[in-house]
């Protein structure tokens, strides 16, 4: 395993592996239990490391779950790793721990993360959608979404006026 500056992540990961920077850009991938993503974000925090980036991928149909990505690298080196965090794939009902004690500019990834894909997180200061509406019924990333076989189906031959011939 490459060296880390550091950074001991013992004990806190489910798996853990080198993985080529020239081909894919981080040093190292993680996968993490739900429960223990504040321990790692401190780890992170502690070690140096910040906050690159965080998102959520709809793996219900592949994994059966609800995918969290969290990036962390370090400025004074190059040192990237990449972190998978596997929900139940309940919406709603998939939640995890909020890292914004650890990582205050976590507040908007969260945020946008609940608001796009209907995951929840524990102990966030100010839960709440950032891009949809506050009344929006919907989360709109998420692959069940706006599928176009489950649109009503149009009568023939009625047009909407303002569309064109």
């Amino acid at each position: 395993m490459l060296p880390t500056a550091g950074l001991d992540l013992s004990g806190l990961t489910s798996s853990s592996v080198d993985s080529d920077y020239a081909v894919d850009g981080f040093h190292h991938r993680h996968t993490v239990e739900s429960g223990r993503i504040v321990e790692i974000a401190r780890a992170f925090c502690d070690g140096g490391y910040h906050l690159e980036m965080m998102t959520c991928e709809d793996r219900r149909a592949d994994l059966e779950a609800m995918r969290l990505v969290y990036t962390f690298g370090r400025f004074d080196l190059v040192d990237r790793h990449l972190v998978f965090v596997d929900l139940v794939p309940e919406i709603p009902g998939a939640e995890a721990p909020s890292m914004t004690g650890v990582f205050p500019a976590a507040d908007w990834y969260e945020r946008e993360v609940y608001d796009m894909y209907g995951v929840r997180f524990s102990g966030h200061p100010d839960l709440k959608r950032i891009l949809l509406p506050d009344d929006a019924d919907f989360h709109a990333l998420l692959k069940d979404f706006g599928r176009i076989e489950d649109a009503p189906e149009e009568e023939s031959g009625e047009r909407d006026e303002g569309q064109g011939a």
